[in-house]
């Protein structure tokens, strides 16, 4: 009997994930705060087209509120950055999203998101063609131990509540718009 439940128990954990982000290609981007992080909220034009130069411990070092799931667009999310660092780690999440994890000599890191250019809501920004190139080149490139430089805004992720080696108080660049060598 152990046995036939566990046979049925695999059976339906792989029928319910072939809908999820590694196995479906138009997977969508997890649902929290998902128009901030794909520039498609009404406040999204108002991001400043100028970035700001900067390092993971300057935005790690940002005062930045506890945000919920039906948290609005923050004032600190209307800014684009650019950091250069090296990859600790590249990998395809569940959401379809590519998570780029950088990480400076402290230990310090800063987790990096290109969403899923081909999720139904990602097709209704005005940076498709951004999250193309960027992922392309992940796709096209071995990024991990390699220097990059990275611009994209920032956002402020919910408290997971379990570490996962992001920016101590949760910053993120989600979405990049832009990444190189």
């Amino acid at each position: 009997m152990k046995l036939l439940y566990c046979i049925v128990l695999v059976f339906i954990t792989v029928c319910s994930c072939k809908h999820k982000g590694k196995n479906n290609p138009n997977a969508c981007n997890g649902d929290t705060r998902r128009e901030v992080k794909l520039l498609t909220d009404s406040k999204a034009a108002l991001v400043a087209p100028v970035t700001i130069y900067t390092t993971i411990d300057s935005l790690g070092a940002i005062a930045v509120p506890e945000v919920k799931s039906s948290t609005s667009r923050l004032t600190l999310e209307y800014q684009t950055y650019t950091v250069t660092a090296k990859v600790d780690k590249v990998k395809k999440e569940l959401d379809g999203d590519y998570h780029i994890r950088l990480i400076n000599s402290a230990n310090n890191y800063l987790i990096c998101e290109v969403p899923n250019a081909n999720c139904e809501y990602a097709t209704k920004c005005n940076y498709l063609k951004e999250y193309t190139n960027v992922r392309n080149f992940v796709e096209g490139n071995n990024l991990e131990g390699k220097i990059v430089t990275i611009t994209g805004v920032a956002f402020v992720d919910i408290d997971h509540h379990y570490a996962r080696k992001q920016a101590k108080n949760n910053i993120e660049l989600h979405p990049i718009l832009h990444i190189k060598f």
